[in-house]
């Protein structure tokens, strides 16, 4: 992989014509015979024989009848699928660049996560991509966020930010956040300057221990508005493994721990839909009367990103609780949801009387041209490339409001 740095460190905050982490994972030869077949919208069902024959996975994959997902190239005029950590290889989702043979970069992943271009990313490639593709989409976290009432937030398991960055575009301010991962702390630090950060292994006593006295310290005898997070999904989501043992699994009774010291006035934790069928239901419901015991009022929500303004097909559940027993209104929904029809060549846009959900085209299009494998960590950017308000919100020339405005306008 190719990647250089064009601009200065210095000059970077002096100039608003900067873009950050434009770069792309290489392709092997394989995989680019992979890319050269599959059209926009296509995946690994449109690969000849002769190159499946190449692969002992795509062979299993057609044996087996994979998921359509799988070597997937994006559809330039609908939301992306699901980005997940995987985006770095063709085969693990819809990943591959809707007009160009490559897959896409970590900007434009952070694009359809609907983090704003100023948002840089920090440490190695291999956690870049993590930290991108397990984030909280901000545009998503900030739509909750905005229905809970203002004041001090303790983000946990923070990892790049993402749901921090939503909750402070909806008017609060995280004093704390903490990860175990060292580059996620990087990130979250690096963009949230004012914010104290530790990096902290919850399945070790004497580090929460040492974090509790770090979240009282910046506290300082005020009241903790809002914690918080969204424990490690791995042993709820279906994209990997699913194993009902997994220790990061009571990383999200951990938290009650901390609610029992810190007696937060909300509660908001963010996780993969699978955890509402984990052990038939059970765990969800165990951790919310371990909530209901300590006198909170619970509610439950299942949102769809791309009803928020992200350009993603992202499903993602939402625990909120609070101590005063009033009911949190309703995220407000703001466009059209996908729907999904029998193949994924059958999803459509839902209208219900809502403008249609930003799409890839809207998200992407203004991002130079780059080669598999290439690409700059710092480049240069010209405002005249824009072609949507989508890249104008996330360029920061636009508010939100005026964005929605401006889609209700147009219809």
């Amino acid at each position: 992989m190719t990647i250089s740095t064009r601009i200065p460190e210095v000059a970077v905050h002096e100039s608003e014509k900067v873009l950050f982490n434009h770069v792309c994972a290489t392709l092997s030869e394989l995989d680019m015979e992979v890319v050269l077949n599959v059209p926009p919208g296509g995946n690994w069902m449109n690969l000849p024989d002769t190159t499946i024959a190449k692969s002992s996975r795509l062979t299993q994959i057609k044996n087996s009848g994979g998921r359509t997902t799988y070597y997937g190239r994006l559809n330039s005029e609908m939301p992306s699928y699901t980005v997940n950590t995987y985006f770095n290889r063709p085969g693990n989702g819809t990943f591959i660049h809707p007009t160009q043979n490559r897959l896409i970069s970590m900007r434009e992943a952070a694009r359809l996560q609907s983090f704003p271009d100023h948002y840089r990313f920090r440490g190695s490639l291999s956690s870049m991509y993590k930290q991108i593709g397990n984030a909280v989409p901000p545009l998503l976290a900030r739509a909750i966020g905005e229905k809970i009432p203002k004041g001090l937030c303790v983000d946990l398991f923070c990892g790049a930010g993402g749901l921090s960055e939503g909750l402070t575009q909806a008017g609060h301010k995280t004093i704390l956040s903490s990860d175990s991962n060292q580059n996620m702390c990087e990130t979250f630090q690096f963009n949230n300057p004012d914010t104290k950060v530790i990096q902290s292994d919850f399945n070790k006593q004497e580090e929460v221990d040492i974090l509790l006295e770090n979240i009282e310290s910046e506290l300082s005898g005020r009241t903790l508005q809002l914690l918080t997070g969204g424990p490690p999904c791995q042993g709820f989501s279906t994209a990997g493994k699913w194993n009902p043992n997994d220790v990061r699994n009571s990383l999200l009774f951990k938290t009650i721990e901390l609610v029992n010291e810190l007696e937060p006035e909300y509660i908001l934790l963010e996780n993969v839909p699978g955890i509402q069928s984990m052990k038939k239901g059970k765990l969800l419901d165990s951790f919310l009367l371990s909530l209901g015991a300590k006198g909170y009022t619970t509610q439950t929500y299942l949102l769809k990103a791309e009803q928020f303004g992200v350009p993603q097909r992202r499903r993602r559940v939402f625990i909120v609780a609070n101590r005063n027993s009033t009911r949190i209104d309703d995220p407000e929904v703001r466009l059209a949801p996908i729907a999904r029809g029998k193949t994924r060549y059958d999803a459509y846009i839902e209208g219900n009387g809502y403008p249609n959900p930003v799409t890839v085209s809207e998200a992407i299009s203004d991002l130079p041209a780059i080669s598999s494998g290439e690409g700059q960590d710092i480049d240069e950017y010209d405002t005249d490339w824009i072609t949507s308000d989508y890249q104008r919100l996330m360029r920061g020339i636009i508010a939100l409001n005026e964005f929605f405005l401006k889609r209700t306008e147009q219809g």
